[in-house]
């Protein structure tokens, strides 16, 4: 492999090429909040977080993490608990949301979106590359997810892949029940597939989720506006539900997920597989 210069990555054709599972998650209303009030955010969302991975019996100390204050997107490691992160991690994080909000007022709440993803994330020069991060970034900020956290009033609403969820849920590798999903379609920007929303304990089929709406992603260059309404919902095709399969970029678009990278016992440059 080429040496790097000045420390950047230099991957020779097909270096670094590998699949992980994939977690995104992202505050709401982060961007209303004032300065105070963005340090709280970002100081509870790191403690449930913890919370819940340890609570999960997962090793956050594993896990590549690449902070954007309101949120974190994760590439975990090889031989983490698929299932494990679906499931268990999901119901801890919700319970240490439902902690950490206690005694609260309404609007000092901390609520997330979650979204699970499992495909190609590969080190770059300024973070990850990869369809995988942009599918999960693409998913965590769609407007049916935004729209179920709003409908619902809860601390937390989570979206998976298609993939994931026929190879976790419907694989019975869960003690979820696949009634529990409610299928969307997700167009946001590039990204049109269908994916499957659950709000622990809420009925998401119970609310509308405005899925009539063409989804945007409801943000301005993939961050939260904090236009999170009850009535916002995606739209598009179905095409490729469960297939993992996302659209190729526009030409001479290279996507890349930028910011502090916490990488505790990574390697960069090697390959993933």
């Amino acid at each position: 492999m080429p040496v790097p210069a000045k420390g950047r990555i230099i991957l020779e054709h097909g270096e670094g090429f590998g699949r992980r599972l994939l977690v995104s998650v992202d505050a709401k209303s982060y961007g209303r909040g004032d300065d105070q009030r963005q340090v709280a955010i970002q100081d509870g969302l790191l403690k449930v977080l913890d919370e819940a991975a340890a609570g999960a019996r997962l090793s956050r100390a594993g896990w590549i993490r690449q902070g954007a204050g309101d949120g974190e997107l994760a590439v975990l490691p090889e031989g983490e608990s698929e299932p494990r992160v679906v499931d268990d991690f999901v119901r801890e994080l919700h319970a240490a949301l439902t902690r950490h909000n206690h005694d609260r007022t309404d609007e000092a709440w901390l609520r997330l979106r979650m979204a699970v993803h499992f495909g190609v994330a590969m080190p770059a020069s300024n973070g990850f590359s990869g369809q995988g991060i942009v599918a999960v970034s693409r998913l965590v900020d769609s407007r049916p997810l935004r729209a179920a956290l709003a409908a619902t009033g809860g601390p937390l609403a989570v979206v998976l892949s298609g993939r994931v969820y026929d190879e976790t849920v419907v694989q019975r590798h869960t003690s979820l029940a696949a009634a529990d999903f409610r299928k969307v379609p997700v167009r946001n920007k590039e990204f049109v597939e269908s994916a499957w929303i659950r709000v622990p304990g809420a009925d998401v089929h119970a609310h509308d989720l405005g899925l009539d709406v063409q989804d945007d992603g409801g943000a301005q260059n993939g961050r939260d506006t904090g236009g999170d309404t009850a009535g916002e919902g995606g739209a598009g095709s179905e095409g490729g539900a469960g297939s993992g399969r996302v659209p190729s970029p526009a030409p001479g678009v290279q996507n890349q997920f930028h910011g502090t990278v916490h990488a505790h016992g990574a390697t960069f440059g090697n390959s993933f597989r």
